[in-house]
C-alpha cells in the first residue's frame, strides 16, 4: 500500500496538508472537580515534507496535543484533518484505520512486542492494513535494512540494545507510508551516542521517505534540526525562532522543560 491508496474512511491523499489543527481545546475535570483547560485553541499546518518541533516546560500538554493529533484521543472542541480528512465525526473504527495507514508514532518508549522479532514487529501494521504476508515482510526487510538493522531481522526486542529497539520502532511507524511521523521524546529514553543516532536516522529517513513529521521533545538539539520550531506555552503554539532555541532559554528567559 502507498499514500495513492485510499482508505475505507475516505478521500485522504497528499494533494492536501498531511496534518492539520483547527483551534483544538482540551479541558479536564480534576479530582475537586474543577475544570482544567490544558489546551485552548491549538492552530497547526503541517506542509508536505515538513519537520515540525514541538517544545515546551513539564506538564503544560505537548503529549496530550500529540495524541490529539495522533487520534489517540478526542479534542473538548475543535478538530483534527489528516490528509484535508476530519476526523471530527469518524467512528472508533474509521479512526483506527487512520491511525493504521497515515499516521506514524514513536514515543519515548518503543512499545514493542516482546514475543515477536523485530521483522514481526515492523511488519505488523501493514498485516493489520490487509496487505499479505510476503507484501508486509518484504516492506519491513526494507526498513529495517535503512535504519541499520538488516542483520537483526531475527532478533527479539531483549536481545537489542535501547537504540536498536527505537530504530525498530521509527521503521515499524514507516510500515504503511504515513502522511505523517508523529514521535513524543522519541529519543528520551536513550544515552547521548544512541541520541544522535536517533535523530540522524529520523531526518535522513525523511529526505528518502518523504514524511512530514511533528516532533515532541525536550531536546534543543534536535529541535533546531527541524524546519520549525514552535512552543506550547498557555495552551497554544508560539512561534520559536532558532536563535532563541541556541540559547537554550524562551523568549522571556525562561529554560525550556521536557
Amino acid at each position: 500500500m502507498n499514500r495513492t491508496d485510499m482508505p475505507p474512511t475516505g478521500a485522504v491523499g497528499q494533494e492536501s496538508a498531511p496534518m492539520e489543527a483547527r483551534g483544538l481545546r482540551k479541558h479536564f475535570l480534576s479530582g475537586d472537580g474543577s475544570e482544567l483547560r490544558i489546551l485552548r485553541g491549538v492552530e497547526l499546518r503541517v506542509a508536505p515534507g515538513e519537520v515540525v518541533a514541538i517544545i515546551g516546560a513539564s506538564g503544560v500538554g505537548k503529549s496530550t496535543l500529540l495524541h490529539l493529533l495522533g487520534a489517540l484521543d478526542r479534542p473538548t472542541e475543535g478538530e483534527v484533518l489528516v490528509g484535508g480528512k476530519s476526523l471530527s465525526e469518524m467512528d472508533p473504527e474509521s479512526l483506527a484505520a487512520i491511525r493504521n495507514q497515515h499516521i506514524g508514532m514513536v514515543f519515548q518508549f518503543h512499545h514493542l512486542l516482546r514475543d515477536f522479532s523485530a521483522l514481526e514487529n515492523v511488519a505488523l501494521p501493514r498485516r493489520i492494513g490487509g496487505a499479505s504476508e510476503d507484501d508486509a515482510k518484504d516492506r519491513a526487510r526494507t526498513l529495517l535494512d535503512s535504519v541499520g538493522l538488516s542483520h537483526r531481522l531475527d532478533h527479539l526486542p531483549t536481545q537489542l540494545s535501547g537504540g536498536e529497539q527505537q530504530r525498530v520502532a521509527v521503521a515499524r511507524a514507516l510500515a504503511n507510508d504515513p502522511l505523517v511521523l508523529l514521535a513524543d521524546e522519541p529519543s528520551g529514553n536513550l544515552d547521548a551516542a544512541a541520541s544522535d543516532e536517533l535523530h540522524e536516522l529520523l531526518f535522513r529517513l525523511r529526505e528518502e521517505e518523504g514524511t512530514s513529521m511533528v516532533l515532541v521533545t525536550h531536546n534543543l538539539e534536535l529541535a533546531r534540526q527541524s524546519d520549525r520550531i514552535l512552543e506550547l506555552r498557555d495552551g497554544v503554539l508560539h512561534d520559536y525562532g532558532l536563535s532563541q532555541a541556541g540559547s537554550g532559554t524562551g523568549p522571556e528567559g525562561e529554560e525550556i522543560g521536557g
